[in-house]
């Protein structure tokens, strides 16, 4: 079996934009989904319709969605459309933090 070289394109998921509405839908409702979303990153996507080949998912670290404290269901809901533009901009997967209570306002404002 032969080792998979991966670039950075490979691994650096896009969100396409009716992925990025329901994970936004569920964030801002479902408290199951958001403790989901808080373990496992990679299953939440899954479940919020994120169709990426098994390994591209492994390789990639999702790091764009790492937050220490989600922001309220309120906050998501209130800034969905904000989110949703964000998070399919390209290049905004680095950085995102965009699901950061606190942080959310001023992560939106630099756009």
């Amino acid at each position: 079996m032969s080792a998979v070289s991966l670039t950075v394109q490979d691994v650096k998921l896009e969100i396409p934009p009716a992925v990025a509405d329901r994970l936004l839908e569920l964030l801002a409702t479902d408290d199951g989904f958001r403790a989901l979303f808080a373990r496992d990153r990679r299953t939440a996507l899954m479940q919020a319709g994120l169709e990426v080949e098994p390994e591209q998912l492994r390789a990639s670290a999702l790091s764009c969605m790492v937050v220490e404290t989600l922001a309220s269901k309120g906050e998501i809901a209130a800034a969905r459309e904000a989110l949703k533009a964000h998070l399919t901009e390209g290049g905004n997967h680095n950085n995102p933090h965009a699901l950061e209570a606190g942080r959310m306002s001023a992560v939106l404002r630099r756009r």
